[in-house]
């Protein structure tokens, strides 16, 4: 007996589901997936950086949360075929520069037609910021943190004013560049986006959303685990430990964990240390500070 021919449309349908394209990357940091070619979903949990940092000494890997940029932006090539995607994003930002790079090639995806959706899922802090406004939907949770401020760097050696000078109109062209792309996404003007960058602002979900950094609260998300530390140094996102850069210091409004008790255990509960008869006493962070200096 013959073979029933196959229907036309029937084999289009066959080719195009043989064409479909599955990405599964998973780096230390970072992954990118999808499983059909068309939503893609991108998570970037740590800080962006040019290269991997190494000891000076061994010139072995440092361990952290790093995210290198050409490795990242190879990896982020395998999505260019899908019409949306999904940045999860939980970053302390890290070098001005890549975090520019990384938003301009997600623009460069959006006006190839990617519809791009971020969700702040811890923080977004410095060049974070810079990435999380490259997408034109961004949501938050009530407890998610962004930051934004004024680019700085490191100076080694001898300089003269001249060379001082020239350094600041160096840092002045970055926070323009910045302030551009603050702008393009909170409608808000220059000079209010430039004093807001003075003064290093932390904003809460629902403040990023009022200030135009952000569209939309998630309401009904489980609550997110966020604590500083008691020297207001470090945060902890649910469970994990993160490092600030050396001279950011959190504001004294997010929940202090207690030393010794995990973060998820301390989100939204006063500090508590034991007491002298094994009761629970409420201490201030100064108190705390000096307890456990």
């Amino acid at each position: 007996m013959a073979e029933r021919p196959i229907h036309p449309i029937k084999r289009h349908l066959e080719r195009e589901e043989s064409n479909v394209k599955s990405i599964n990357i998973k780096r230390k940091c970072y992954a990118l997936s999808s499983s059909d070619g068309v939503s893609a979903e991108v998570q970037m949990y740590g800080d962006v950086v040019e290269t991997w940092p190494t000891d000076w000494w061994t010139g072995e890997k440092l361990e952290g949360n790093y995210i290198a940029q050409d490795e990242f932006l190879r990896d982020l090539d395998a999505i260019k075929g899908c019409k949306d995607a999904t940045i999860r994003l939980n970053s302390y930002g890290g070098d001005a520069v890549v975090g520019i790079v990384i938003h301009n090639r997600l623009r460069e995806l959006a006006a190839s037609g990617m519809q791009l959706t971020c969700i702040v899922d811890g923080v977004a802090m410095s060049a974070g910021s810079v990435i999380m406004c490259a997408c034109d939907t961004v949501k938050v949770n009530p407890s998610s943190l962004v930051m934004i401020h004024k680019g700085w760097s490191f100076l080694y050696g001898g300089y003269n004013a001249d060379d001082m000078r020239k350094a600041a109109e160096g840092m002045d062209s970055y926070d323009k560049a910045m302030v551009s792309i603050y702008k393009r996404k909170s409608g808000m003007s220059d000079t209010v986006i430039s004093h807001m960058m003075s003064d290093e602002t932390y904003m809460t979900g629902r403040e990023a959303v009022e200030k135009g950094f952000a569209d939309e609260v998630i309401e009904d998300a489980e609550p997110l685990d966020i604590a500083a530390s008691a020297d207001g140094r470090c945060l902890f996102v649910r469970g994990r430990k993160m490092h600030l850069c050396p001279g950011m210091v959190l504001p004294d409004n997010i929940p202090t964990v207690t030393p010794g008790v995990e973060a998820s255990a301390a989100i939204n509960q006063p500090v508590v240390t034991g007491g002298e008869k094994g009761g629970n006493n409420s201490m201030t962070k100064e108190e705390l500070r000096a307890k456990y200096p």
